[in-house]
């Protein structure tokens, strides 16, 4: 028993500082700022894209901008490490729904994590014959925009809320360790 509750406490201490050090991440009004400041860009750049008469392959470059400007913020302390890490999987998805491909060349690289990502952000798994359709129709032009767009203004949403709660992460971490702890009991 006595083992027990000093392995809890061990964990708990430990839980404890990475919630301190969650804390000492960048300024939370710097770190969304510049977060909303990437995300805004991005939904921008889709809705030029998916508008009438205008080519979505020709912001690719402004996409591989967009991934160089967020990994300097990383580096510069105004993005946290997490909101880096899936907003760049998030321009990662995009690009690879534009990317030509006419040999499929790389298609069975990334099916997978398309499919992946398309029901991780929407609860649903896209159909296989739809999908394989909408690769070969475009002539390896990609899954598209279309294909991806409610899994990609998901992500949006959620990295809009990180950001929104950047500040709070240290005190919900807190609150769930302190009722896990209360019910494990100091018998337990």
């Amino acid at each position: 028993m006595k083992k027990k509750a000093r392995l809890m406490a061990l964990i708990a201490a430990g839980l404890f500082a990475a919630a301190a050090m969650s804390a000492a991440q960048p300024a939370q009004a710097e770190a969304s700022k510049a977060g909303y400041e990437l995300l805004d860009r991005l939904v921008t750049l889709l809705v030029k894209a998916a508008a009438p008469g205008s080519g979505s392959g020709d912001i690719g470059q402004e996409i591989v901008l967009l991934a160089k400007e967020a990994k300097a913020a990383q580096g510069a302390k105004r993005v946290d490490d997490l909101f880096n890490v899936r907003f760049s999987r998030l321009l990662s998805a995009v690009r690879q729904a534009l990317i030509m491909d006419p040999g499929f060349l790389f298609w069975p690289m990334y099916r997978y994590e398309m499919v992946d990502f398309i029901e991780e952000r929407t609860g649903r798994i896209p159909d296989w014959k739809d999908l394989l359709f909408i690769v070969n129709d475009h002539g390896g032009a990609g899954v598209g925009l279309g294909v991806i767009a409610d899994a990609v203004m998901s992500e949006v949403v959620s990295l809009h809320i990180h950001l929104d709660n950047l500040a709070r992460r240290p005190d919900i971490l807190k609150s769930y360790l302190e009722r896990s702890m209360k019910a494990a009991g100091p018998d337990k």
